[in-house]
């Protein structure tokens, strides 16, 4: 199964392509650009590079949050597209289930973490057990201060939220935090991708057309809506 995977819940957007559990390409892009403007010619150049027309793939990965809440509802738009021109499935991802999974196995607590802003971070605790990553807690929007409350041995961090409260953590927590490098778990389409397509194989597929992001917390728009 060919299985193409989508990242639009961070500025870092990616596009993946995986054949039968191996990854194929991935395009990284980290313009400012909207999504709106990017992500089809981002999805274009995947499948020139892999010479992989749109009627050979079998699904659509999709990084369903939480995130950006833009970045989130354009990459939706767009697979649902796809699914009303092919009928080939749309596969949600959560976007800290697929981050956590950038990591190969560890006995260590894993902690993705994306910068939400306004002093906030989304954020979860996975554990891999018998080689499964399982998730501890609920997706959480939190201050990162309550976050390091609720860490009390080594914890590996990853994710674009170490750019900003790197040093927090570290204030916090010493030296049972660690953290990955850049090159690790910036871009995760490959990873939604692989994930997708174990989903896909065992038939746990949601209805394409009433699929929605997870947005953790309301938008400004209805934080405003509701202050009038």
């Amino acid at each position: 199964m060919i299985v193409l995977g989508i990242d639009t819940s961070t500025l870092l957007g990616s596009v993946a392509v995986v054949d039968n559990g191996r990854l194929v390409y991935e395009d990284i892009d980290n313009t400012k650009t909207s999504y709106s403007k990017r992500l089809l010619l981002m999805i274009d150049n995947v499948l020139k590079r892999t010479v992989i027309n749109m009627d050979r793939i079998d699904g659509y990965a999709l990084a369903i949050g939480p995130g950006s809440f833009t970045g989130l509802r354009i990459g939706l738009s767009i697979c649902k597209g796809f699914f009303a021109a092919t009928g080939k499935p749309i596969i949600g991802v959560d976007t800290l289930y697929a981050l956590a999974n950038t990591l190969t196995y560890s006995s260590n607590i894993i902690c993705p973490i994306l910068n939400a802003k306004k002093g906030e971070v989304y954020s979860a605790l996975y554990r891999y057990k018998d080689n499964h990553l399982n998730k501890l807690t609920d997706d959480m929007a939190v201050n990162p201060e309550r976050l390091c409350s609720m860490i009390n041995e080594p914890a590996i961090f990853v994710g674009d939220g170490i750019d900003v409260y790197r040093e927090l953590l570290s204030e916090r927590l010493g030296n049972t935090a660690i953290f990955t490098p850049k090159t690790k778990g910036y871009s995760n389409a490959a990873s939604i991708a692989e994930i997708g397509l174990r989903k896909l194989e065992r038939g746990d597929v949601p209805n394409a057309m009433t699929l929605k992001p997870k947005y953790i917390r309301r938008s400004e728009a209805e934080i405003k809506w509701n202050k009038k």
